[in-house]
């Protein structure tokens, strides 16, 4: 059995694990939000952002720094995808709904190429150093915020992009996963595993090293 590709954790502070790698449709692949201890996502009432659209600036992960998981080179980075704050409840209805998005993806998918920010949003591509067949996307960032460009050079925890919630996002988060190629839509996502951070048990921060943490842990960066 292939051993997991070590990693940087491409973020900084606490976040909540919202998708592990072990649900369909993210097989391998990890979704990071931000709340607080009542598992809120925002500054306002829960029932708001269920019901209501809450300004995105009151997201808790609304502008963190998305952060380089490894050294390597920027394929894509990708902005100008617009965002609007929406309620979860309206946005999910849209996201199980759409036609067209469907349609869209199958295009895409029969294509091998094309746009993806009706899904992905704003978001950056980039190709390993040290092994070329290895990809990282990271997804849903902040309309404005990507800060580096294609063919760029990048070290490990470099900043690349701010959280956002532009392409199909829910809520301000993002979604991270390693790829064996550059297109998100028709790859083969890769086994990974973070070199270092934290887990809450019991109310007390335990270092955890080369693993992935599970859903609906809470998490840190180390350092």
């Amino acid at each position: 059995m292939k051993t997991p590709i070590t990693i940087e954790f491409p973020l900084a502070g606490e976040w909540l694990v919202g998708a592990d790698g072990t649900e369909a449709g993210h097989e391998r692949a990890f979704d990071f939000l931000r709340v607080d201890k009542k598992l809120k996502a925002s500054r306002r009432a829960a029932w708001r952002e269920l019901f209501q659209a809450v300004p995105l600036e009151e997201y808790y992960a609304w502008g963190q720094p998305m952060l380089a998981p490894f050294h390597g080179t920027v394929l894509a980075a990708v902005d100008g995808s617009e965002e609007i704050a929406t309620s979860y409840l309206r946005t999910l209805i849209n996201t199980l709904f759409s036609k067209q998005g469907n349609a869209e993806l199958q295009q895409l998918q029969e294509a091998g190429a094309g746009d993806i920010r009706h899904f992905a949003g704003n978001h950056v591509i980039l190709q390993s150093a040290e092994d070329t067949e290895v990809y990282a996307f990271l997804a849903h960032a902040r309309k404005g915020s990507v800060c580096v460009t294609a063919g760029q050079q990048v070290e490990h925890l470099q900043k690349l992009a701010e959280v956002g919630n532009s392409g199909q996002s829910m809520t301000p988060h993002l979604h991270f996963q390693l790829m064996n190629q550059a297109n998100p839509i028709n790859a083969e996502t890769l086994e990974c595993r973070f070199r270092a951070y934290e887990v809450l048990v019991n109310d007390h921060w335990k270092k955890c090293e080369l693993s992935v943490p599970k859903r609906r842990q809470r998490i840190r960066a180390v350092g």
